[in-house]
């Protein structure tokens, strides 16, 4: 992996010898990240711009957050830890605006575009009126309406475009990557059966349910909670609710695997995976951490399996 770093005087330079590499990239959080140590025979400048890549292309496009330089008789240690560019639209704040009807690339047009990042979105849009409360980012003012209005999250490429993050239509066998270690956990903990919720704060209790029929499937102990939906305009309160009980089965069960090198594929590629430990069918990738140090260079995978939650709605 090649990393290029851009000082304060606008001066690029490739670090001398790295030390340690990593490199973080997860589905639906907004920022990817790097941290990196290397060994400098002098003392080098404040560093602002922090890129990456892997056979030639760009995978990481950031700004230093933060930099710590030490030394001892064997010259300079230089750790530096970064956000990619996406952190300039999580670190600014969207004036806050009720939009009537708005779409996706109307929000991209903006809070993006003023800070340099382009709209490379489908249609997405809303038939009903939609507010940014104070107090929002303008990374979470696009990104919320995306999930709202289309379940999904947005990816802010190295290249600055923002794209819709979706899941892959093929199936790779995960197998052929090299694989180190590989370890499933199952969390039984968080699963919700039912979500009890009203629409108004004038209705007398929850009386409305939305049920994960998938409870009995599994054998999970009874979970409830309770959402008041009142704030929320119309379009928005059906998929809260269903948000919530999905949401509640994300971590349910997670298979953790370690393969050579960098792994290249982008999140959310399906995989399947067979070993010792069992076999495993559509596991979507969420999460990758790439590790390079002493010991070699090497990509943890968490993969999360979608639950079928099989809901239904009712009233008391």
């Amino acid at each position: 992996m090649k990393i290029v770093l851009k000082t304060i005087s606008g001066m690029e330079y490739e670090p001398e010898e790295i030390t340690e590499i990593n490199f973080t990239r997860t589905a639906g959080v907004a920022c990817d990240s790097i941290r990196l140590r290397f060994k400098s025979s002098d003392h080098r400048d404040e560093i602002v711009t922090v890129k990456a890549f892997n056979a030639g292309e760009m995978i990481f496009n950031g700004y230093c957050d933060n930099q710590r330089i030490s030394e001892d008789g064997g010259g300079y240690e230089v750790y530096i830890y970064a956000r990619s560019s996406a952190c300039i639209l999580v670190d600014n704040e969207a004036e806050p605006f009720t939009y009537n009807m708005p779409t996706a690339n109307q929000l991209c047009f903006t809070f993006a575009r003023p800070f340099g990042f382009s709209g490379n979105l489908p249609v997405i849009e809303s038939k009903e009126k939609y507010e940014v409360t104070k107090g929002t980012s303008c990374y979470g003012a696009i990104s919320g309406f995306v999930s709202m209005a289309a379940g999904k999250h947005i990816y802010i490429s190295p290249q600055n475009r923002i794209q819709l993050l979706e899941k892959s239509e093929d199936i790779e066998n995960l197998g052929k990557y090299g694989v180190l270690s590989a370890a499933t956990v199952i969390n039984r903990s968080e699963p919700l059966t039912e979500v009890r919720f009203k629409k108004t704060s004038s209705a007398s209790g929850y009386r409305l349910h939305m049920r994960a029929q998938a409870r009995q499937d599994f054998n999970f102990n009874e979970r409830v909670r309770y959402v008041n939906l009142s704030s929320l305009p119309q379009w928005q309160r059906k998929y809260t609710v269903l948000k919530t009980l999905k949401n509640s089965f994300e971590d349910y069960r997670t298979l953790e695997v370690t393969v050579t090198g960098y792994m290249s594929k982008p999140l959310l590629q399906r995989f399947s995976y067979s070993s010792g430990i069992g076999a495993y069918e559509e596991y979507i990738l969420t999460e990758k951490e790439y590790i390079y140090s002493a010991s070699g260079e090497m990509t943890k995978l968490t993969l999360k399996k979608e639950i079928d939650i099989k809901e239904i709605t009712y009233v008391d």
